[in-house]
């Protein structure tokens, strides 16, 4: 019995040895140049996105737009062959998009991610992580927004316009869509990336687990 029981024991510990854990500690050099530099970006991306948002804003105002506008608008695409585009069916594509509130989604969410952008931006010039998050949530809030109003605009332009008007608004739903992507992933950046969250953290040191064999 007592054989036994010291075979059982011999057997535990050689299991025990066989899955050990060794933890190693790889030293990792923070990177306070790279945050930076992300938030510089994010900052001339927030003054662009709180242009495109006053311009949003803009139009949800206005009754309609002034004919000198829409001329000059129309200009190009009427100088093509087979494309006659009035002023009136520009009129109703700008009534429509306002309408559906295309124009006041696209400003408000526009508006949030440029404000929370910039602050986000600030505080990662600190080297603060809550800097990333903010910003991180701001481009996502832009990227969502941005989509649902460029989509609504495109709607609105498919019932009113014609070529090439219609493939200009359709672009421009995607170029929004890949902007503001970029936009959250540069934001999020310094949050995956080993070094600027060392460097934003202030740990610089990285545990890697292995299994023994």
């Amino acid at each position: 019995m007592t054989e036994s029981k010291t075979d059982f024991s011999m057997i535990l510990s050689e299991d025990e040895r066989t899955h050990r854990k060794t933890v190693i500690q790889i030293p990792v050099t923070p990177d306070t140049k790279g945050p930076k530099t992300i938030a510089i970006f994010l900052i001339l991306g927030a003054l662009l996105i709180g242009f495109m948002a006053y311009q949003d804003y803009s139009y949800s105002r206005l009754e309609d737009i002034p004919d000198s506008d829409v001329e000059q608008l129309l200009e190009t695409p009427n100088s093509q062959d087979g494309v006659n585009i009035t002023n009136e069916q520009y009129q109703d594509f700008h009534d429509d998009a306002r309408d559906s509130g295309a124009y006041d989604i696209r400003a408000a969410s526009l508006f949030i991610a440029s404000v929370l952008l910039l602050v986000g931006a600030i505080y990662l010039l600190q080297l603060r992580a809550i800097g990333s998050i903010l910003a991180t949530i701001g481009a996502s809030i832009g990227f969502l927004g941005g989509i649902i109003g460029s989509y609504l605009v495109n709607e609105a332009s498919i019932d009113n316009l014609a070529e090439p008007l219609l493939l200009t608004y359709e672009l421009f739903m995607y170029l929004c869509g890949v902007c503001m992507f970029v936009c959250t992933a540069f934001a999020a950046l310094p949050l995956v990336n080993a070094r600027s969250r060392a460097a934003l953290i202030k740990n610089n040191k990285v545990e890697i687990i292995t299994e023994s064999e």
